[in-house]
């Protein structure tokens, strides 16, 4: 161990032969990056990430097939020859070292690590396949097959292995990629509830193939049914409001083929942080599981859309069995839901409800954008684009909840020029935007009202899986509607008002779709069809 280590510090070019070992988790001090064998004896680790404040960080391996001690028992890997410490703070720079002693080579390596030796933690653990090929120029290993799999739905499969010595448990997800322009999450993990399958205070990772075809794990806790705001709804672990924890989600590996991503990671039984992460009982013959899959967001918190509620108990310690041979995935897509529009040249009346976004057939397929389950829907379409004209005045009647101590079914009606809305969320990424209509002079939203809510149902669901129509679809949703009155928004476009604006949520992104304005007769052209006439008579409490 007293041989000199000669560490580059470069960016490095891509070199044909090296193999991507997976994403370093964050255990501690801020520590990230993407772990490559450039070749037998050499590491990178590239948009390395470290907040530079730990007493005595080091790179750290071990060698044999003992897990990581946190009181040592590995190799150091000396940052130079003056100094075995990492020096500094690291944000998204590459770092490229050597294995010593000299005659050590990757086969050797069991785990990689970052170690602080002052304070016995870690900051990144992660395991180094055996016989890496380095021929294959950077694919990531191949996922290892394991003793379990259950079929979660047509579209997605979960595969795992536990080991009992070790503690820890591997798991596979594999699913369907509805749409090869948007990325796709799988959700896996334990339910919020000990006796049944519940969203709420369920412990999921989050995996998915993100735009550079590099696999990811996120560990998650679900605090509410609503997007991540302020630490509370569908949160990683390190945005939780209640307690900001590790994410323990380790070994991240993956690749997609042929329509199909498949995402392999391991966490502990056990993780130890108990604020956020529940305990695997691998001798509970009845473990409750929640499970997800759609599109995802340019920010991976955003989203966690579609579970079932339906799904067995797992025993997870059980004896293997594969019971996917018999329903292998079935990923064959659907076309989308044909965008409509509506042109109305002269002031009129409109409704406005919330609804299914139609999921991989519904809102992402029509804007290229990503929902997050819901959409508005005006006059019973999902997401039209509404063609109207300047000086002509219109009404919206919104019935899109009005109890904000009820985020997840509180969505004020509001018109502005950002393409994702939602003013009134702290995760906005356009914090600036004009506003047009939806705001009184107080800066309190006027469109909100009763609540009414096209829900998808098993029925509606079989139907959108079928490739049926939209008209079938909507016809099959559940319309839910609260007592109460809608609220209003009036609103006259003029000479000032850009040529194209959004309808938008306040509260939540992505719900809305585009207001395009002409001061003259517009022409459509495409397939698209153009919807004229009145709105529909709103029933119930509401004035008509």
């Amino acid at each position: 161990m007293g041989t000199a280590l000669f560490l580059l510090f470069a960016v490095f070019a891509t070199v044909s032969g090296r193999v991507f070992i997976g994403n370093l988790p964050t255990q501690g001090h801020s520590v990230s990056g993407k772990l490559y064998a450039e070749d037998e004896t050499t590491f990178t680790i590239e948009d390395f990430t470290y907040d530079g404040t730990a007493p005595d960080a080091l790179l750290y391996y071990y060698t044999g097939d003992s897990p990581p001690d946190r009181n040592g028992g590995g190799i150091i890997i000396p940052f130079s020859d003056s100094s075995e410490k990492l020096p500094r703070r690291y944000n998204g720079e590459t770092i490229t070292f050597d294995i010593v002693p000299v005659g050590t080579t990757v086969d050797d390596i069991t785990y990689f690590t970052i170690w602080c030796r002052a304070a016995k933690v870690f900051f990144t653990q992660i395991v180094i396949p055996d016989n890496l090929d380095f021929s294959s120029g950077g694919t990531p290993p191949p996922v290892q097959p394991h003793e379990n799999c259950v079929p979660l739905d047509s579209s997605l499969q979960a595969r795992w292995s536990v080991d009992r010595d070790a503690e820890t448990i591997t798991v596979t997800l594999c699913g369907c990629n509805s749409n090869s322009n948007i990325t796709q999450y799988m959700g896996f993990g334990l339910s919020g509830s000990e006796s049944g399958t519940l969203m709420l205070e369920a412990d999921p990772v989050i995996a998915y193939i993100d735009e550079n075809f590099e696999p990811q794990a996120k560990d998650y806790f679900l605090s509410g049914y609503t997007q991540c705001l302020n630490g509370v709804g569908a949160c990683p672990d390190t945005l939780n409001s209640d307690a900001v924890c590790p994410d323990n989600v380790f070994n991240v590996s993956g690749y997609m083929k042929d329509g199909v991503e498949c995402v392999t990671y391991s966490r502990a039984f056990d993780t130890g942080d108990a604020d956020c992460d529940k305990v695997i009982d691998v001798d509970n013959m009845q473990q409750y599981i929640v499970w997800g899959l759609g599109p995802l967001g340019e920010t991976a918190f955003k989203h966690f859309t579609r579970a079932t509620m339906s799904t067995p108990p797992i025993h997870l310690g059980r004896d293997p069995l594969d019971e996917c041979m018999e329903t292998p995935l079935e990923c064959e897509k659907c076309p989308s839901f044909e965008a409509k529009q509506i042109l109305a040249l002269e002031g009129r009346t409109f409704s406005a409800r919330i609804g299914s976004s139609g999921v991989e057939r519904g809102y992402t397929a029509i804007t290229g954008m990503v929902g997050w389950g819901i959409s508005w829907y005006i006059d019973e379409q999902l997401i039209p684009e509404l063609m109207l004209k300047r000086g002509e005045t219109y009404t919206f009647m919104v019935e899109g909840g009005n109890d904000p101590e009820l985020p997840a079914d509180y969505h004020p009606f509001y018109i502005t020029d950002s393409p994702e809305g939602a003013i009134l969320n702290d995760l906005k990424e356009t914090p600036n935007e004009r506003v047009f209509a939806g705001f009184d002079a107080s800066n309190n939203p006027t469109g909100v009202g009763r609540l009414c809510d096209y829900k998808e149902t098993e029925q509606s669901s079989n139907v959108r899986l079928s490739c049926a129509s939209f008209e079938e679809y909507f016809d099959a949703l559940d319309l839910q509607c609260t007592d109460g009155e809608p609220g209003v928004v009036t609103w006259t476009p003029d000479d000032s008002t850009p040529d194209v604006v959004y309808y938008q949520c306040a509260t939540h992104l992505n719900l809305g779709w585009k207001i395009t304005l002409t001061n003259a007769q517009p022409t459509t052209t495409g397939t698209s069809p153009t919807t004229t006439g009145t709105s529909p008579t709103t029933t119930g409490t509401s004035p008509t």
